[in-house]
């Protein structure tokens, strides 16, 4: 075989293997990417409210012993309105208050007021939202709470305590 030849021949088959790519392959993914966007917050303070001592002989028909106290909300970012809404055990009977849920050695007759405001009979209920205006980064709600007498009769010496949930969703 001419030499010529044989290297000319060698040298296209060389070409022809390394010229020769693999085919490529091509894979392909879709990246989804979600999220949400919240409304602000605040921190709601509820701090526990501790009623006067009374004797069952010095309660009288309706509301006793009102104390003023404050829901506060602190810390509010990208709040405008927070409304507050209220659940608990309603009193039996009395859908606008608050049932005594003591467990050692409570008083009967007695249910609990919660009411709304420094002064006026608006009762905060089982179920109530009130919306509540934040000023900078600050908002409150004045409360005030005591014990409530339905009626004279029935009512016997104990203790007087009642949970109630606030929570608070913001805008």
């Amino acid at each position: 075989m001419n030499p010529t030849f044989r290297f000319l021949s060698c040298t296209l088959l060389t070409v022809a293997l390394c010229g020769a790519s693999p085919t490529s392959q091509a894979d392909s993914a879709t990246l989804t990417i979600s999220g949400r966007v919240n409304p602000g917050t605040c921190t709601l303070v509820a701090s526990a409210v501790v009623l006067d001592t009374l004797r069952a002989d010095q309660l009288k028909q309706g509301d006793n012993a009102l104390k003023a106290s404050t829901l506060q909300l602190n810390n509010c970012l990208g709040v405008t309105t927070a409304t507050l809404s209220f659940e608990g055990t309603a009193a039996d009977g009395d859908k606008d208050r608050w049932k005594n849920t003591a467990v050692q050695g409570p008083a009967s007759g007695i249910a609990v007021s919660l009411l709304s405001g420094t002064t006026g009979t608006t009762y905060l209920k089982k179920g109530d939202k009130i919306p509540v205006k934040v000023t900078g980064a600050s908002a409150k709600l004045e409360i005030r709470s005591g014990y409530y007498l339905a009626a004279a009769a029935g009512v016997s010496a104990g203790a007087v305590s009642t949970e109630i949930t606030v929570t608070a969703d913001y805008l």
